[in-house]
C-alpha cells in the first residue's frame, strides 16, 4: 500500500471521528454494495462492488462556500481506496461554482447516483461513452451550474483537463469542454417530463479508450460526442430512455437505453430495460440486451435488495443479487 492509499485512509479515518462531534460544520456517510453474481457459465462468485465513503459541509466562517470529499473502494487486480470526489463550491442565488475534482456534467443516468438507480449497472453507452469514463467518470477542472424557473431549467457547462482524475500529469492540448441542459415541464405533483441535451468536445494525443477501441489502440484526433436524454414519471410509474454518439475523425461509437420502473408499494419495484452499445472493438459483442429485476426497499435506499437477470439472447447472460447498506 503506497503513501497516498495510505493518506486517504488516515484523512477518512479522522473525519469520521471529527464528524461525531455536533460542533463541527460538516456530515459523513457512506454506503456498500454486496454482491453475488454469475455471468454466462464461466464466472461466477462474490465481490464487494463498490464501497464509498464521503464527507461534506460548509467552509468554516464562509457560509457561501462548501466542499465534499468522497472516495472508494473497488477492484482492479486487487482492492485498493481511491478518491473520486475532491472539490469547493461557491453557492449563489441561481447556482454554483464548483471546482477540483468532480463528475463533467454529461447524461441523466450518469448524473443520478448509483445507490438510488433502479437497474444493479448502469448502461453500456453511460459507462464507456461518457467523458472521463476510464478514470471513475471524474476529471479535474471548473463546472458552473445554472438553475432557472424555480429549478426545472438547468444548465452546466465546465471545462476540464481532459485526461481524467487522480493523475499527476496534464497534457495542455487535453482541454475538455462539456455542457449539458436539460427542461422539467411539471404535469401535476407525481406527473412529469424531463428532456435534455449534452455534448462534449476535445483534441487529444494518444489517448487510451480502451473501453471504446479495445486494449492497445491508442487515439489521436478530435474527440465530439453529445446524447439525448428524456424521462417521463406517470405516478408509479417511471420511464427513462438516453442515446449518446461519439465520433472519433469519422469513426462512430454510438448506442441507448430505455427502462421502465414501476413502484408496486412503498418497498417493491419491478424494472424492465433494455440496452445496446456499437463500439470500434471487433471483439465485444454489440447485441442488446434484456434485463429484468426486482427490488425490495427495506428502508428505502438505506437498505435495499436488488435481483437482476439479463441476456443477449445467445451465451451471454447475467444473474445478480445485491445488497446495499448505507453507514450513517
Amino acid at each position: 500500500m503506497n503513501l497516498t492509499r495510505i493518506l486517504s485512509i488516515l484523512f477518512f479515518l479522522s473525519a469520521l471521528t471529527f464528524a461525531q462531534n455536533n460542533k463541527n460544520t460538516f456530515d459523513w456517510n457512506g454506503y456498500a454494495q454486496f454482491r453475488l453474481y454469475k455471468n454466462n457459465n464461466s464466472l461466477q462468485g462474490f465481490r464487494i462492488r463498490r464501497a464509498k465513503l464521503w464527507v461534506k459541509g460548509k467552509v468554516p466562517k464562509a457560509d457561501s462556500f462548501t466542499y465534499k470529499v468522497m472516495g472508494i473502494f473497488k477492484y482492479n487486480k486487487t482492492g485498493y481506496f481511491s478518491l473520486l470526489d475532491v472539490f469547493g463550491n461557491y453557492n449563489f442565488s441561481t447556482g454554483y461554482l464548483r471546482f477540483g475534482q468532480q463528475i463533467p456534467e454529461f447524461s441523466l443516468q450518469r448524473a443520478q447516483p448509483d445507490w438510488k438507480i433502479p437497474v444493479v449497472e448502469r448502461a453500456s453507452i453511460i459507462n464507456k461513452l461518457i467523458p472521463a469514463a476510464q478514470s471513475s467518470a471524474r476529471d479535474i477542472g471548473v463546472q458552473v451550474h445554472l438553475n432557472f424557473l424555480d429549478n426545472n431549467f438547468q444548465i452546466a457547462t465546465g471545462i476540464f483537463n481532459g485526461n481524467g482524475a487522480n493523475l499527476k500529469k496534464h497534457n495542455p492540448v487535453n482541454f475538455l469542454y462539456t455542457l449539458r441542459s436539460f427542461y422539467k415541464i411539471i404535469f401535476s405533483k407525481n406527473y412529469w417530463w424531463h428532456i435534455g441535451t449534452s455534448v462534449m468536445y476535445r483534441k487529444i494525443n494518444n489517448t487510451d479508450f480502451s473501453l471504446i477501441f479495445g486494449k492497445n489502440n491508442l487515439y489521436s484526433g478530435s474527440d465530439f460526442r453529445f446524447g439525448f436524454e428524456s424521462s417521463l414519471k406517470l405516478n408509479k410509474l417511471e420511464i427513462q430512455a438516453e442515446y449518446i454518439k461519439a465520433d472519433f475523425g469519422g469513426l462512430s461509437a454510438y448506442g441507448f437505453y430505455a427502462l421502465a420502473n414501476y413502484n408496486v408499494s412503498a418497498k417493491d419495484q419491478v424494472v424492465i430495460s433494455t440496452d445496446q452499445l456499437i463500439d470500434l472493438n471487433k471483439n465485444t459483442d454489440d447485441a442488446p440486451w434484456l434485463n429484468i429485476g426486482y427490488n425490495h426497499l427495506f428502508t428505502g435506499h438505506k437498505l435495499k435488495l436488488m435481483v437482476n437477470g439479463g441476456t443477449q439472447f445467445n451465451d451471454n447472460f447475467s444473474l445478480t443479487m445485491q445488497i446495499q447498506l448505507f453507514f450513517n
